[in-house]
């Protein structure tokens, strides 16, 4: 866990027990209090937070406010100045599914307050309008909930991806899975190149255009985003990019790796992509220099590389090194 998330998580335990201090009968306190309270705390918590799963008063509050509020009471605090108490009004609102609220999640499309939450021992932040969105669109199980249909997520969807300046991450989502229409590429190509978006050229690689190749060799050369162009290249595995994975790859076996890397497991993904004697070739030659548990990783990461992407072309490139592994093992 790192050191920011430690942080994250101790400040809002600290929240947790300063909300208690505040809290009185919550059962008898009118609405206002709790909505104040709410936001005094302004943390949003599920049922049962800390390892051992307590239920925090901040919960008890939303409860109240999910049995007392009335419809018009909870819609007018969706606009509330507090993200915490605009995000438990709206997901009272959606447990009841007693209100339209496709009006509401418009409103909020554009919501990009930080708000902070809770659920068990993992503290994170969010922004509000993704909260909205993804009360109205994740799967849990309750078909009782309020849920978009499909008319309006696809109008969700496309002012979400056409929006101008729209911040959400909900956006980024929505890139990635797009399918290389050509009615989505002019919108996804400025979303690349005016905002400078990874993942919109990620998405671009989708249609292998020659026009967009400069910029996925952008990526590819720039260390804090090469990850991304190893994913764009898994979606144009084009000549003109292999040189540089091999490179890549050969710096990165004289290297000394002390854990796996998402970033290297991208590279091997792409480099399965060109199914060649040349790509075999260079796998040949990896797994022959690298030595020790850079062998173990590197083994690895093609084994996962060649799962998600399969190939006769590679079939047999790990078999000796998990033979000389089994034989250690039964010490023959």
């Amino acid at each position: 866990m790192g050191k920011q998330s430690v942080i994250l998580i101790f400040t809002l335990f600290v929240a947790v027990f300063s909300c208690k201090e505040k809290q009185g009968k919550l059962s008898s306190a009118p609405l206002n209090e709790i909505v104040r309270e709410i936001g005094n705390c302004n943390v949003l918590m599920g049922s049962a937070v800390g390892i051992a799963a307590q239920r925090p008063e901040q919960w008890d509050r939303y409860y109240v406010l999910r049995s007392k509020a009335t419809d018009v009471e909870l819609l007018a605090l969706t606009d509330d100045t507090n993200s915490v108490v605009r995000c438990y009004a709206f997901q009272a609102l959606v447990e009841r599914n007693s209100a339209d609220l496709f009006p509401v999640l418009l409103r909020h499309l554009s919501d990009t307050a930080t708000v902070h939450t809770l659920y068990g021992c993992i503290g994170g932040n969010q922004n509000t309008g993704d909260y909205f969105l993804e009360a109205v669109t994740q799967e849990n199980g309750n078909h009782n909930f309020y849920r978009l249909n499909d008319k309006q997520r696809i109008t969700i969807d496309s002012l979400i991806l056409f929006g101008v300046g729209n911040k959400l991450e909900a956006r980024d989502k929505l890139l990635s899975n797009l399918p290389p229409l050509e009615q989505y590429y002019s919108r996804i190509r400025q979303i690349a190149v005016d905002e400078n978006n990874n993942i919109a050229v990620v998405t671009l690689a989708k249609y292998k255009k020659e026009q967009d190749k400069a910029l996925i060799k952008k990526l590819l050369t720039d260390a804090k985003s090469q990850s991304y162009g190893f994913a764009a290249v898994v979606n144009f595995p084009d000549r003109s990019f292999y040189h540089t994975l091999e490179q890549t790859l050969k710096d990165e076996v004289a290297k000394t790796n002390t854990n796996h890397s998402e970033r290297l497991k991208l590279l091997y993904q792409a480099i399965v992509q060109y199914k060649d004697q040349l790509s075999r070739q260079l796998f040949e030659s990896i797994l022959q220099e690298a030595k020790g548990m850079q062998r173990i990783y590197h083994a690895d990461y093609l084994y996962q590389a060649l799962k998600f992407y399969p190939s006769p072309i590679y079939d047999g490139l790990l078999k000796p090194i998990y033979s000389a592994d089994s034989t250690k093992k039964s010490g023959t």
